[in-house]
């Protein structure tokens, strides 16, 4: 939750001189620092000299899906389900809509400790539109030693096993 000061913290060293890397998991620009250094960049006027460099990674869905087989081979729809920064009927509306058009979703943010409810609001929402034997992968720790890939069903899936350090995909 400490996001914005941290970029605006790399952001005033940058200012003074030094030469500054803020690290990010999977890709910085999907749902990662990269938006929130920029804006930070635009909010400030003292930033609006500070050069932002963007060096792209692999998402967390990237890599979920190397692990899985191809379930992104196709047309699909990244979402994540976090509702610090948008509110929840815009999410529930984006994720009906995957759901209804047949999309593959690769789901980021799916819980914390404090967000517990949206992932089996999300998972009800899909089951109005998807079959409860659709596909679902769980990657946890995807890149770490800590890695796991869980493969289970819509219809199977438990939001009490998953966490903010997984990704899921809905086939």
């Amino acid at each position: 939750t400490e996001e914005a000061q941290r970029a605006e913290f790399a952001l005033d060293l940058a200012l003074r001189g030094r030469r500054v890397a803020v690290v990010s998991s999977g890709d910085p620009g999907v749902f990662a620092m990269a938006s929130v250094v920029l804006e930070a960049a635009a909010r400030h006027e003292r930033f609006t000299d500070v050069p932002v460099h963007v060096v792209p990674g692999i998402t967390a869905a990237q890599a979920v899906a190397s692990l899985a087989g191809a379930p992104l081979g196709h047309d699909y729809v990244v979402l994540s389900l976090s509702d610090r920064l948008k509110p929840w009927d815009v999410i529930a509306r984006r994720l009906q809509a995957a759901a209804a058009g047949d999309f593959a979703i690769a789901i980021y943010n799916p819980a914390s400790r404090s967000r517990r409810q949206q992932l089996a609001d999300a998972r009800d929402l899909l089951l109005a539109h998807r079959d409860a034997q659709t596909p679902v992968v769980i990657g946890r720790a995807v890149g770490t030693p800590d890695q796991s890939v869980t493969v289970t069903t819509l219809g199977e899936l438990d939001p009490e096993q998953v966490d903010m350090r997984c990704l899921l995909i809905v086939g």
